[in-house]
């Protein structure tokens, strides 16, 4: 068993931007506190992600408390089954008809707000625009409630970061959300395709033993990381079309965008920090993890390793990319990988036919580091052609 990695209080080591690069170098697999242990190393994350032994589920989670059973937190045949629910939302037939039909009218709305400004506030402001729009109109949720999901939801981050920030007002916040969810299913406003009644229909037809109340917290965590992952990565992604030394027409091309977006993911990953359990003692990487120990495992330290990424600090588009998990790996590996790219391509489009420049005009380094990580300090002007 190694010694603790650190005379810090885990506490305080995990709410600094970058935490992993605080730990001592040598190892991948560090002791943080008695039954806490962080895996830093790229090989190592991995490794820990598709570990059989170490899983999501855990009867404490905060997440679990506050949803109930849900894909999030189950492992196993539970797990399949909820995805199994969530997969004809996200078939790539069903996300063509997204980009054909959905996503264009919310992508120039947003292109329309920021035209020609500047602003400090582009994530809280604008960049949840978009996702929101996106989720709500495949939850079959009306567009006048919005603001209010977003509202509601962006304070549950806090049910999903290390530590748990869990209070009465998060869990009033799911009960809220999930009234609403049943409200608006009972309203029938999603036309018969709605995630809801898509998923109730699979759940039927499959006899997947799920609940009504287990689909609605899927539905909701669906929600949840559908749209703050997207409102963070959009955050990055504007933040990283404004630093980098570029003419915008260069992302016209399809394969440079792709390399584009793909490389903002590298560096700025919106899911830094995967929280997952041992159930039972195990080796990891080569260290003793004892039984019912958190398994922190750094998808943003697994993505600048220097082993596997020349100048890992740095935005180079068009190096190899074999190696970067953002959606991370193993059975829990996003689902919504494949809408979400497809949304940030789309709004790449919609802003350089916009704009002759993007352009960070104040910038403090700042960093939310949590579980919906993002760029913070800066000021960024949408210079109109």
């Amino acid at each position: 068993m190694p010694g603790v990695a650190t005379a810090e209080s885990p506490a305080r080591l995990l709410a600094q931007p970058y935490w992993y690069r605080h730990l001592p170098t040598g190892t991948d697999v560090h002791q943080l506190d008695d039954g806490l242990f962080a895996v830093t190393g790229n090989a190592a994350v991995q490794e820990a992600l598709a570990h059989p032994s170490i899983v999501a589920e855990h009867p404490l989670k905060a997440s679990a408390r506050a949803f109930g059973p849900n894909v999030l937190d189950a492992d196993g045949p539970s797990h399949r089954a909820f995805r199994a629910l969530l997969a004809p939302i996200l078939s790539a037939g069903r996300i063509a008809e997204y980009r054909q039909a959905l996503m264009p009218g919310l992508v120039r709305d947003l292109a329309d707000s920021i035209a020609g400004i500047e602003t400090d506030d582009f994530y809280n402001s604008y960049a949840h625009k978009v996702p929101y729009g996106i989720v709500c109109t495949i939850l079959g949720v009306d567009a006048s409630l919005e603001d209010r999901f977003h509202q509601l939801t962006r304070p549950l981050a806090q049910l999903l970061d290390y530590p748990t920030r869990e209070t009465d007002q998060t869990h009033s916040n799911v009960a809220e959300l999930l009234r609403l969810i049943e409200e608006q299913r009972a309203a029938g406003n999603g036309g018969g395709r709605s995630l809801l009644e898509t998923i109730e229909r699979t759940r039927d037809r499959k006899g997947i033993s799920l609940t009504d109340s287990e689909v609605r917290s899927t539905a909701l965590l669906f929600f949840l990381a559908g749209t703050e992952t997207s409102s963070a990565f959009i955050t990055s992604l504007m933040y990283c079309m404004g630093r980098c030394v570029f003419d915008l027409e260069e992302l016209r091309d399809d394969a440079a965008r792709d390399d584009f977006v793909e490389e903002v993911l590298r560096l700025y990953p919106p899911v830094q920090t995967i929280v997952r359990f041992a159930r039972e003692d195990l080796v990891l990487h080569g260290v003793d993890v004892p039984r019912h120990s958190a398994v922190l495992a750094s998808i943003a330290g697994a993505n600048r390793d220097p082993r596997v990424f020349d100048h890992p600090d740095r935005f180079l588009t068009g190096r190899s990319l074999k190696g970067s998990i953002p959606f991370a790996v193993g059975a829990h590996a996003c689902p919504g990988a494949m809408l979400a790219k497809t949304e940030f391509s789309l709004l790449i489009e919609e802003i350089i036919r916009r704009c002759s420049d993007v352009v960070i005009t104040r910038d403090r380094l700042g960093m939310e580091s949590q579980s919906f990580s993002h760029p913070t300090g800066f000021s960024v002007e949408f210079r109109l052609k």
